[in-house]
């Protein structure tokens, strides 16, 4: 084996690692068997059928050096583009894997959030597989369980693309290596498994003889090295050892090795014999004295593994989402890189801790933000830097007080009424007050006065109404206010919209853009000044006025205007008519039947909402019904079924008209436009039988639709949904986050469950998204966050939400 190894573009440890692999590989000769073993996986390899292969054999077999010799052969071939992964003490955890997959299979990676390193490893390369144009792949990853239970292998490896193979070497007998498959990803069918013996330890290499021979300081120098999760400095070895190195060493030099000034076992095989032979007492004195160091060097690293590995109560992970601990991630070469996955993992943990316990929603909350602001200051500035290295910038602040006030009003409106309350609205008031865009800081405080309600309430829409009239365009947008005004200051603040707008060359009928904003007193105090304006800005105001009021003899007035002006190159003119339709009574809704055709291909749309009021009315309008296509006539009919004198007769109508329609359109139109009339009536059992033969996908749509609209199921439906939301939802979040508003009806694992994968689509964001975006983020998780935390958890939430921000400014 005289090819030199190749350049790793990776950091320095990791290079070490390979590097170490490689050397030993070199130095060996392998016996018959080993020979044997070799061939078979040289076999494997030409079989398109199986691209997974375990090598598994009892301790001191060498597995690793096999796997070592087949990626070499293979690397010395064009078709071939082959992989050492070799788990050992520099390379053990999950950051660690990401960062060497990532260098050595994406060379030409060009930075960026974290969460894209295991998107482009994973989705770009392993599942799309080599183009036709590229070398065949080969990973070969070694004694895979010394990064166990610190790994998550799946989301790697599973359903691995055309033209690669990947190989895992394992401790243990076939059984043992049968355990794996799973863990990794495999796929039964299609994984070769490969046995090799055992081979006796060099001599004097003995590991058990060596360790029962050596003196106080060479025995605790083993401990320390064989609990360490990586290489230890000499500087820190002697710090831990109390005593120098080179005398630590007497004895045991066949067992360590010392590279670049640090030490390790040699083995894998031979730091485990020595772990099993310490007793339970020296190996956590041993760990004590690691996480004893200063903090910026072993523990910083590894401190995390150690709280995994000793089953820590969740609270002590909390000091690794610090800016200490961030501070002292980006001065190792790492970076942010060993940061993010920090913040993974503890997030994983609180999905745990929240399925008994209620009071780590914020924790969990933490992480996702902080990954998210990690996001967002990111800028990958050498491309030929190791992977790791991204300076990070903090020139440019990130700038969202919006969303972050949209974030907390969205917690603190959830939050029953009380002090805890109060303060996360007074987070949110601040956040709201340092909005430099005049109208978007008047939206913040519109949300606010809603929020709060009584006398603080008013006092913010007085504060939004001021933001307003700052604005570029102070007219219009000072309606927003109307709603949350006093009524005498509404009242007031609408009429000077309006005259300012008939006046100054406005059109006074864009009042109707803001009719679910007017009081019923703002709407009686406008009628008059309504009436005295001219055309359809008339017909459009009246029939705003007219829908807030109810009253028959104004809404005969407005239908009145609406039809005078009824223009069907109008879009407006549409809108407006409709939206009278619920109010009209029988001689008017005739009319608006016959204004119907001219407006084209609406006439339908129009004709849906108008024989539902018409047969309430105990007009059959039968006319209407049988001038309307299939689907139309189904809708028209289910939105009749509320007044139906006999609804068996207008079901069979609904089922006869279904059965007319085209194929592909039936179950649209039963479930979603028929469902929503036998859903809030309690029937939805009715229509489940329709969801049998569909896929998990529809059957999730149909459970979360029907849910919507009947009260009496919707938990039961519910949980029926939940867990096909969660089987599909760490492709495709949002159809999870779709069944979010009826978070009260789900179970508390699978309520924590939710919000885990929930909160790590979010963190995949960046801050502005992850907070108020129309993705995942934290304003669309508040339902959640409320079922599992309650007032604390939204109000730890939403102090999260603050902390970060002034963390990450």
């Amino acid at each position: 084996m005289t090819t030199p190894p190749p350049r790793i573009p990776a950091s320095a440890t990791i290079e070490r690692a390979c590097r170490c692999a490689w050397d030993e590989a070199s130095r060996a000769t392998l016996d018959a068997a080993e020979q044997a073993a070799l061939a078979a996986l040289d076999r494997w390899l030409e079989e398109p059928d199986r691209p997974y292969a375990i090598l598994h054999g009892p301790r001191p077999s060498r597995r690793a050096v096999v796997a070592a010799r087949l990626v070499r052969a293979r690397q010395e071939s064009a078709a071939w583009d082959a992989q050492l992964v070799p788990i050992g003490p520099d390379l053990r955890l999950e950051r660690d894997l990401v960062a060497l997959l990532t260098s050595r299979l994406r060379a030409d990676y060009a930075g960026g959030p974290p969460r894209l390193l295991r998107t482009r490893i994973a989705e770009e390369h392993l599942r799309a597989g080599p183009t036709q144009d590229d070398p065949s792949l080969l990973l070969a990853i070694t004694d895979v369980e010394e990064a166990e239970p610190l790994v998550s292998w799946p989301a790697l490896f599973s359903a691995v693309g055309p033209r690669i193979k990947v190989l895992a070497t394992v401790e243990g007998d076939e059984a043992a290596a049968r355990a794996w498959i799973p863990r990794l990803g495999f796929e039964p069918a299609r994984t070769q498994i490969h046995p090799l013996p055992a081979r006796p330890w060099p001599a004097p290499g003995d590991p058990a003889e060596l360790l029962a021979a050596a003196g106080a300081v060479p025995a605790r120098l083993l401990g320390l090295l064989s609990v360490a999760y990586g290489r230890l400095r000499k500087d820190e070895l002697t710090t831990a050892l109390g005593a120098p190195i080179e005398g630590a060493l007497a004895g045991i030099e066949p067992l360590v090795a010392a590279i670049e000034g640090a030490y390790a076992f040699r083995s894998n095989a031979a730091r485990r014999e020595v772990e099993e032979r310490l007793d339970r007492s020296a190996l956590e004195t041993s760990i004590r004295r690691l996480l004893s160091l200063p903090p910026e060097g072993y523990p910083c690293a590894y401190a995390r593994a150690h709280l995994e590995q000793a089953a820590a109560p969740f609270q002590a992970f909390a000091a690794l989402v610090t800016e200490e601990h961030f501070a002292r991630w980006m001065a190792r070469p790492e970076g942010y890189l060993g940061f993010v996955a920090d913040l993974e993992r503890v997030r994983r943990h609180a999905v745990e801790a929240l399925a008994s316990s209620h009071e780590d929603a914020a924790l969990a909350v933490r992480t996702a933000l902080v990954e998210a602001s990690v996001n967002s200051y990111t800028r990958r500035e050498d491309h030929d830097a190791p992977v790791g290295v991204e300076p990070m910038t903090r020139q440019t602040p990130l700038a969202d007080k919006r969303q972050q006030a949209k974030a907390l009003i969205a917690l603190g409106a959830a939050v029953a009424a009380g002090p805890a309350r109060d303060e996360v609205l007074a987070w949110a008031e601040d956040a709201a007050r340092r909005i430099p865009e005049a109208e978007l800081r008047g939206d913040a405080f519109v949300a606010l006065a809603e929020a709060a309600g009584g006398d603080r309430g008013c006092a913010f829409a007085r504060e939004a109404l001021a933001a307003y009239r700052d604005a570029a365009d102070p007219v219009l947008p000072q309606l927003i206010a109307v709603g949350v005004l006093p009524p005498d200051e509404g009242v007031e603040v609408a009429r000077e919209v309006l005259a300012r707008l008939r006046d100054g060359g406005g059109d006074p009928g864009d009042l109707d853009l803001f009719a679910d904003r007017y009081p019923r007193a703002v709407a009686e105090a406008l009628w008059p000044d309504a009436e005295a304006l001219a055309g359809p800005a008339r017909a459009r105001v009246l029939a705003t006025l007219a829908q807030v009021l109810g009253d028959p003899d104004r809404v005969r007035t407005a239908f009145a205007a609406v039809e005078q002006h009824a223009d069907p190159y109008d879009p407006l003119a549409y809108r407006t008519l409709a939206q009278l339709v619920p109010f009209l009574d029988a001689p008017e809704a005739r009319r608006a039947a016959a204004l119907a055709p001219g407006f084209g291909e609406r006439a339908a749309e129009l004709l849906e909402g108008l024989i539902p009021r018409l047969r309430a009315l105990d007009d059959p309008a039968e006319d209407l019904i049988e001038a309307l296509p299939a689907a139309s006539r189904v809708r028209a009919l289910a939105r009749s079924l509320p007044f139906a004198a006999e609804p068996a007769r207008l079901l069979a109508r609904i089922e006869e008209a279904i059965q007319k329609a085209e194929p592909r359109d039936r179950y649209g139109l039963l479930m979603f436009d028929v469902g929503p009339w036998f859903a809030a009536k309690g029937d939805s059992d009715a229509l489940l039988t329709a969801v049998g033969p569909l896929g998990d996908a529809g059957r999730l749509s149909a459970f979360g639709f029907l849910a919507r609209h009947d009260p009496v199921h919707a938990p039961e439906l519910a949980r029926r949904a939940l867990p096909l939301a969660l089987r599909l939802g760490a492709d495709e979040p949002g159809r999870l986050l779709d069944l979010v508003p009826l978070a009260r009806h789900f179970p508390v694992e699978g309520a924590a469950a939710a919000l885990g994968l929930l909160l790590d689509a979010l963190a995949g964001e960046y801050r502005r998204a992850a907070l108020a975006g129309d993705g995942v983020s934290l304003v669309r998780l508040v339902p959640l966050i409320a079922a599992l935390g309650g007032d604390d958890g939204l109000a730890g939430a939403a102090r999260e939400v603050v902390q970060v921000a002034a963390w990450f400014p």
